[in-house]
């Protein structure tokens, strides 16, 4: 008895290693749930349970809820596009949201999508794109100072002093320079207005002591900081704004219809630029999309204060992130034209333009309506 009673412990001690080396060896069974391990808030992927706000999710509930259907989507902003129109007595307009796949929801209210129109300041995005990729063949930053480049400077005619050859490329993208008041606007731009290039004309008086009454760091909108960047540009490459920025930004995005010599090409790098709603939309798509540059994926890189970055808005990053600017150009009969833009970084994009009434999208509530919507 006692032999027997020896001989089956040995047998399923022996049972039991021979498991316990095969879990050893093999791992976990190829159906077993993947161990969570503990990640950082900041970085965890959008759409978890963790990212949806505990009210939604009820009791025990494990759904992730799925983003809207396209079609829902599109239909939503275009639904909020129609009723600020009305709202503001905009009769003429054109609004696309273009998706990752390449398909595009299309709103024309006398106007196609493909008729090209100034989009105003959402020129500085170009703008800042252009710079950033200068940078980065010449080997500068950022961080340069308008001092560290005044040979390139003196060679177009616009010589930093030094009440201003400190100011960096970054204080001027994010309006933060002290460059003030805003030259282009009122009686000064309305007597400058005519030439393509007038941001050389622009940059060169801002930069007079006498234009600088503003604080360094403190942030003031100013469309006289990027006709400065324009010939920052123009200084490094040995090319017309126009030229350097066609090459660099326009055209790898696939853009053909894209002018900068039309009726607003006296404007420039600050808001020159003319382009339809389909092609803006495609522009943003191709810079602003997490995979195609590291505009988003490293936003960061960039100069950036209170999310104004190099001509653009910018919250989050990756696929996550979401990019806007807004533009509008008023006439002396109340009458103007706008613009305005709203990149994810899934690749995502509202572009719209319209005409009639002096009205900006962030002073009227349509980019809240969009944002919340995206």
């Amino acid at each position: 008895m006692t032999f027997l009673l020896r001989t089956l412990c040995a047998v399923i001690g022996a049972a039991f290693l021979f498991a316990v080396a095969n879990l050893a060896l093999s791992g976990l069974p190829s159906d077993a749930p993947p161990v969570a391990l503990a990640s950082d808030a900041a970085t965890r992927a959008p759409g978890t349970l963790r990212d949806v706000p505990q009210p939604l999710l009820g009791g025990a509930s494990s759904q992730v809820y799925p983003a809207a259907a396209p079609s829902a989507l599109a239909q939503g902003i275009e639904a909020d596009w129609r009723d600020w129109a009305a709202t503001h007595g905009i009769a003429e307009g054109a609004l696309v949201v273009l998706f990752p796949n390449g398909t595009m929801h299309r709103v024309a209210m006398e106007r196609a999508t493909t008729t090209s129109v100034p989009v105003a300041s959402l020129s500085k995005a170009i703008t800042g794109i252009c710079l950033d990729i200068v940078l980065r063949e010449q080997g500068l930053s950022w961080y340069t100072s308008l001092g560290d480049i005044a040979p390139q400077m003196s060679d177009v005619r616009v010589t930093p002093q030094r009440w201003n050859d400190r100011i960096t490329l970054a204080a001027l993208a994010n309006h933060t320079s002290g460059l003030a008041p805003d030259l282009t606007q009122g009686t000064m731009g309305s007597t400058l207005h005519g030439a393509l290039g007038l941001h050389r004309r622009i940059a060169s008086e801002a930069l007079r002591e006498e234009n600088m009454q503003g604080t360094a760091r403190d942030y003031v909108y100013s469309n006289t900081n990027y006709a400065v960047l324009g010939v920052v540009i123009e200084a490094l490459t040995g090319q017309s704004y126009s030229d350097a920025c066609l090459d660099r930004v326009i055209a790898p995005a696939g853009i053909t219809d894209a002018v900068i010599h039309g009726a607003m090409g006296s404007r420039s790098s600050f808001a020159g630029w003319e382009m339809s709603a389909e092609a803006y939309a495609r522009l943003a798509q191709h810079w602003f999309s997490g995979t195609a540059t590291d505009l988003v994926a490293r936003p960061f890189d960039r100069p950036m204060h209170n999310n104004y970055s190099i001509g653009y808005v910018i919250h989050g990053r990756g696929d996550a992130a979401q990019v806007s600017h807004a533009g509008h150009f008023c006439n002396r009969d109340g009458t103007g034209t706008g613009a305005y833009f709203h990149a994810r970084g899934d690749g995502v994009v509202v572009s719209a333009n319209w005409s009639g009434g002096c009205v900006s999208a962030t002073d009227t509530g349509l980019d809240v309506a969009i944002a919340n919507r995206m």
